[in-house]
């Protein structure tokens, strides 16, 4: 679909979102099912557009998209993520959200707004969407949970941004697979591991065999540093 700012040097909300743990799918399932996952992803955005959202471009794990504000942005997202949700055994989800000028030419987008969403979507933990403060406002009004992560230095960005955090994980985070990162129901889980008062579940008994929390705790342990 084409939003309302058209063709012309203008404001937007750009938004990236990507698979978490792609890799690590990858890895796990091999190219084939990643590929898969790829192309199911790419059409769940494009349903999910609204009439004031223009899918900009895919990029293997990862599709960015331009809304005619803020608003359009979140409730995009929001229908993104409830479709994701539906389809078990789905990657969480992550993204990035920042609303300024762009200059639009030849179907894309570019300008520092667009570079700042890139950015806060790397930051972004899955289940979780990273916003400037002109974007948080908005999620407020849709009563979002948002955590304020203050002002941050972002890579190749002259001044730091003032960022938010709004949490659309749900509470599933626990149900992700630790080893290829999909998100797993606890009601079909192929696997259950206990293991020092911590259960893992696991989308197939691959996966549970190829475990090591070892390396899930020294993951986890680079997370917090």
């Amino acid at each position: 679909m084409e939003p309302s700012f058209g063709h012309a040097d203008t404001r937007a909300a750009i938004v990236f979102v990507d698979m978490s743990g792609y890799t690590a799918l990858t890895e796990a399932h091999g190219d084939h099912v990643a590929a898969q996952f790829a192309v199911d992803f790419a059409d769940m955005a494009t349903a999910a557009l609204g009439i004031d959202d223009e899918l900009i471009k895919t990029m293997g794990d990862a599709v960015m998209v331009a809304s005619a504000d803020a608003p359009a942005a979140l409730a995009f997202l929001r229908r993104l993520g409830a479709a994701v949700g539906r389809a078990d055994g789905f990657p969480m989800l992550r993204a990035g959200v920042s609303a300024g000028p762009v200059v639009k030419r030849g179907g894309d987008v570019y300008g520092t707004t667009v570079n700042a969403a890139a950015r806060l979507a790397a930051l972004a933990l899955p289940g979780q969407v990273v916003v400037c403060r002109d974007v948080a406002a908005f999620a407020r009004e849709v009563e979002l949970p948002i955590e304020a992560l203050g002002l941050v230095s972002i890579r190749n960005m002259a001044e730091p941004m003032e960022l938010f955090a709004v949490d659309t994980a749900g509470g599933h985070q626990q149900h992700v697979d630790p080893v290829c990162r999909m998100h797993v129901n606890a009601t079909s889980a192929a696997a259950t591991l206990s293991r020092d008062g911590r259960i893992y579940r696991f989308c197939s008994r691959a996966c549970a065999d190829r475990f090591d929390p070892r390396a899930q705790d020294a993951t986890e342990s680079s997370n917090t540093q």
